[in-house]
């Protein structure tokens, strides 16, 4: 199947676009990566907030909601996908393009390594483009066996992973960091706040060695269960695997919109 991407208006090759095989532009910019199921973009309305947010603080031209929805399902309907991953990219150079690619489901529960270079915490994380960095991040996880990583403050305060929020129940509690310890506002994350009751506070670097489960939250994977940081297997995987089902419910639940 030959995918197209929805650009300014048209749709168009990945070549014609000047998109690279993994769905990137040249330049720079904000995105927002949606999961797609049986043709519904998830929760589609607080993506479309997320980005206006940052395409405001960005100066960046951004599109009315009407053509934002329209686009994506332009997208949605010219590469059809039981199970897909949509992608809207707004450059500084005031380009709109939506693409849409299969995704694979992850199963499998992850092993967390801790990453050693310091995250600083005082800067707006959002999701920007060229995205080399994260992508940097999580193939260095990968080559050393791992799933994915945790970030580390500069206060020594966990943050999040390469590519998703952290959720993890500490002494009973399910708990996150705050925005200001250096993490991007995720949807799911949001939705385990405001639906689920987990707390929000900060979590210092030496209380891994006191989670018992914990979870990858991102709008592509929903809620990952992790079984190892590190070394050291979490003893809780069936609290894991109970939130991780609670999350994914409230997913479903709140997708439409």
């Amino acid at each position: 199947m030959t995918l197209v991407v929805w650009s300014d208006g048209e749709l168009i090759s990945f070549n014609q676009a000047g998109l690279n095989t993994a769905g990137w532009p040249i330049g720079s910019g904000i995105f927002e990566t949606l999961k797609t199921v049986d043709g519904s973009a998830w929760h589609l309305s607080r993506h479309m907030r997320r980005a206006l947010t940052s395409a405001r603080r960005s100066d960046i031209a951004f599109p009315s909601e009407e053509s934002i929805r329209s686009a994506v399902a332009a997208a949605i309907a010219a590469n059809p996908f039981p199970i897909g991953r949509l992608r809207m990219l707004f450059t500084s150079e005031g380009r709109f393009l939506v693409t849409h690619q299969e995704y694979l489901e992850v199963s499998e529960q992850a092993k967390l390594m801790i990453f050693p270079d310091r995250l600083e915490s005082s800067t707006m994380v959002e999701k920007r483009f060229p995205y080399d960095h994260n992508l940097s991040l999580l193939d260095s996880a990968r080559n050393q066996g791992f799933d994915d990583g945790i970030l580390i403050n500069e206060r020594e305060l966990v943050a999040e992973s390469s590519i998703a929020n952290l959720a993890f129940q500490i002494a009973g509690q399910w708990v996150t960091p705050p925005l200001a310890d250096g993490i991007l506002p995720g949807v799911i994350r949001a939705l385990a706040i405001e639906r689920l009751g987990i707390r929000v506070r900060s979590i210092e670097r030496e209380e891994l060695k006191k989670v018992d489960a914990g979870l990858l939250l991102s709008s592509l994977k929903i809620a990952q269960p992790i079984s190892h940081i590190v070394g050291r297997a979490l003893p809780n995987i069936e609290g894991s695997e109970e939130m991780r089902s609670r999350i994914a419910a409230t997913a479903v639940a709140t997708s439409v919109g």
